[in-house]
């Protein structure tokens, strides 16, 4: 099947429910009239239908009408809707779950060992096109569902497919990520108000280094390499980072991933 002939349904039409719809429209992968989305409430879902030019409609129907599924409710409503799945039969369906810490083997519990799943996390950049996304296939799952996602993914930034037991790392390193990221941004923007700057100039300057240096290594740049092209000895760099090894910066940072990571474990238990 090609993209352009795939009917896809949303089953929840939250924030990033929104951002992968927007996204698909941006590169004109599935037409409006091919996507469709269900919602627990009626006032929401009749505007939104305005909103996205996307049809709203019951559970029953969406799922009749969609070969690929998107769930994107909350980790709590998601028994709920998979028992909904396993009555309505899905069995020919492609599912891609957007629930944070639910494994391949509870949804196989409810729909069969034999249901194609995708274990599936973006993140907040791919509302600008520069997500990092995350995939982790259960085992039936086609060669046709792994390159529609790969595609439809690929339209909001990077993909990568990592193996289940590395999803709670993931969820800490790039799920969890960018929220520290805004924090090291908003830190460093705060030490050039501290000595004058006005705070959109530094925020700015801030953000813009974040995303030149992330630009350098994305490019192929290594990080040690592209460290010793711009520190020179008793220079403001190697400075900083005398400052960074007193503070412990690094392990610091470390920490607050494998935190983040431990907490993805717990929900998922």
């Amino acid at each position: 099947m090609k993209m352009g002939e795939c009917h896809l349904g949303f089953i929840g039409f939250g924030h990033m429910a929104q951002v992968i719809c927007k996204a698909i429209g941006q590169a004109k992968l599935i037409p409006r009239s091919q996507m469709g989305f269900v919602q627990r409430d009626p006032a929401r879902m009749k505007a939104h239908e305005q909103e996205f030019g996307i049809t709203a409609a019951s559970l029953e129907i969406l799922v009749e009408r969609s070969q690929l599924l998107l769930l994107c409710v909350r980790p709590a409503q998601t028994d709920v809707i998979l028992e909904e799945l396993a009555r309505l039969g899905v069995r020919e369906k492609m599912i891609g779950s957007v629930v944070s810490g639910i494994k391949l083997s509870h949804y196989q519990k409810y729909l069969g060992p034999q249901a194609q799943i995708l274990r599936v996390m973006p993140n907040i950049a791919s509302e600008v096109g520069e997500g990092m996304t995350l995939f982790s296939f259960g085992t039936p799952a086609s060669r046709e569902f792994r390159s529609l996602a790969n595609l439809l993914f690929s339209s909001m930034g990077e993909v990568a497919e990592i193996e289940e037991n590395l999803m709670d790392i993931g969820t800490g390193l790039s799920g969890s990520g960018p929220g520290f990221v805004f924090r090291l941004i908003e830190a460093m923007a705060r030490a050039g108000v501290k000595h004058g700057l006005p705070y959109n100039t530094a925020l700015k300057m801030s953000a813009q280094t974040f995303a030149g240096a992330a630009r350098l290594i994305l490019k192929g740049g290594v990080p040690e390499e592209l460290i010793r092209q711009i520190t020179t000895p008793n220079g403001t760099t190697e400075a900083g980072f005398k400052a960074m090894a007193a503070s412990h910066i690094e392990k610091g940072l470390q920490d607050v991933v494998e935190a983040a990571a431990r907490r993805s474990k717990e929900l998922s238990e």
